[in-house]
């Protein structure tokens, strides 16, 4: 019985991972070998403009868009309407890449076995080049056999997902997933 609650708290812990730089984690890329990523040949997979994207993506943005619009409640604390934010084709490269990376390396988590994390990904799809020129980031991760408008729900039914979700100073997101593997990415640079 005990393993079986210790497994339960596990999944619902990796489920429930959110991760936003803070004062322990670095800005600046880990140089370590490059993930096992099947490639895209570096072509860009969905275009920034909204009218070239295909329905998911479309479904995505308007999905968390509706939320940031009207506000919601994040745990225990009502979070007031934000801006909306627009799809941005490199985060939706660096949110599919990690995705593609834990399948076929089998984690869960916001850092890869070599040590890379969302700030690496998004100099890796040429989002940023180094941190003088982002603003702000952050990534939701998932684990689960749903579709997309159930990933956000599971991110707003988490406080900390939640919240990073319906954070003021984001600009732009993209959501992916490779299997059961579920990655939102979320940023704003600098003009």
């Amino acid at each position: 019985m005990l393993k079986y609650v210790a497994f339960i708290a596990f999944c619902v812990f990796a489920l429930l991972s959110a991760c936003e730089p803070n004062g322990s984690e670095s800005m600046e890329p880990v140089t370590k070998s490059t993930p096992n990523i099947p490639s895209s040949g570096g072509q860009s997979t969905v275009s920034d403009d909204v009218t070239d994207l295909d329905s998911n993506a479309i479904l995505a943005l308007a999905e968390v868009n509706n939320w940031r619009q009207n506000g919601c409640t994040c745990g225990d604390v009502s979070v007031p309407a934000t801006t909306k934010v627009s799809w941005n084709s490199k985060l939706y490269q660096a949110a599919l890449a990690h995705a593609k990376d834990m399948r076929v390396n089998n984690y869960f988590s916001h850092t890869s076995p070599t040590g890379e994390n969302v700030y690496n990904r998004l100099v890796q799809s040429g989002y940023i080049g180094d941190s003088r020129s982002v603003l702000t980031y952050g990534e939701n991760i998932a684990f689960g056999d749903f579709d997309l408008e159930a990933a956000v729900r599971k991110w707003l039914d988490s406080p900390s997902h939640c919240t990073n979700l319906m954070r003021e100073s984001y600009r732009e997101m993209a959501i992916a997933h490779d299997g059961n593997y579920w990655v939102q990415v979320f940023g704003a640079v600098r003009d």
